[in-house]
């Protein structure tokens, strides 16, 4: 009876180990990037973001430092995920951004935050990490998240006129891998596309414009625009006239009722063509 007991607790035990090594993603943690020359602190902020990384569950850890991240994962787990801080002083203000992200599934986030003290990045250090990885999570294809099949799109088959976001009148995709969006309110974005595999990517050319931002009061949107990364949508056609996916962007940072900033996030959307 005991020699029975023992060997169903050691597979149960078994299993459950197995399963958290079959589901962990790796991250390579890399070296910072900095204006710092105070070395004590630059180690001080590395070591804590990394600490503060191997908290997190379903995660494993790998420290790449003190190499720095040069934008290749090709030969990885598709999986793997990069990740790296940057931090810099400028006026006696402290800019910090995590970068993270899977480049083989097209997924990347960036989580950028000022402050007035050095200490306050390493006290925001691990609500900052998970926001960057729910960034990542949210990233999975609409299509998959709403167990929907896809079409294999081509640049014929996706050319013309789509609508579907409440601040844009329409999006037109040109056959030669370009296109542009024009906004309720006038504004007009070019746009590269890219189709890859079953994915198509919709991605802002050329300098931001606080009229990209409509649901962003129009002064923190003058400032927001001069450092926004460019928009980008990931989608996947669904069928000849529908394409789902996900719009990287500027958002507004809400506490309560107060509007307290912005910063780049995910959100879902759907095109119809018309």
């Amino acid at each position: 009876m005991f020699r029975h007991m023992t060997k169903i607790t050691v597979c149960i035990l078994l299993s459950i180990v197995w399963s958290g090594y079959i589901f962990s993603t790796d991250v390579e943690y890399y070296k910072m990037i900095t204006s710092l020359t105070d070395q004590s602190k630059v180690k001080m902020t590395e070591d804590l973001f990394y600490t503060q990384l191997l908290s997190f569950q379903g995660y494993n850890v790998v420290d790449k430092r003190p190499a720095q991240y040069e934008g290749d994962l090709s030969n990885k787990n598709p999986d793997t995920i990069f990740f790296y801080v940057s931090v810099q002083e400028e006026n006696n203000q402290w800019h910090c951004t995590l970068y993270a992200g899977q480049p083989q599934l097209n997924k990347k986030a960036e989580v950028t935050h000022t402050y007035d003290s050095f200490f306050k990045i390493l006290t925001e250090a691990k609500p900052s990490i998970q926001n960057i990885l729910d960034q990542l999570s949210t990233k999975q294809s609409a299509s998959v998240r709403q167990g929907l099949s896809v079409i294999t799109p081509t640049y014929d088959s996706i050319a013309g006129t789509w609508v579907g976001e409440p601040t844009i009148n329409k999006i037109v995709l040109l056959r030669g891998g370009r296109g542009f969006v024009i906004f309720n309110n006038g504004a007009s974005m070019n746009i590269s596309v890219e189709i890859r595999g079953n994915t198509v990517i919709c991605t802002q050319s050329g300098q931001g414009n606080a009229s990209y931002f409509p649901d962003i009061p129009r002064e923190m949107a003058l400032v927001a625009a001069l450092d926004a990364t460019p928009i980008v949508w990931t989608m996947q056609m669904t069928n000849e006239n529908t394409m789902v996916g996900t719009k990287e962007s500027l958002k507004p940072i809400q506490q309560g009722n107060d509007l307290v900033g912005v910063e780049t996030g995910t959100s879902s959307v759907t095109w119809s063509k018309q």
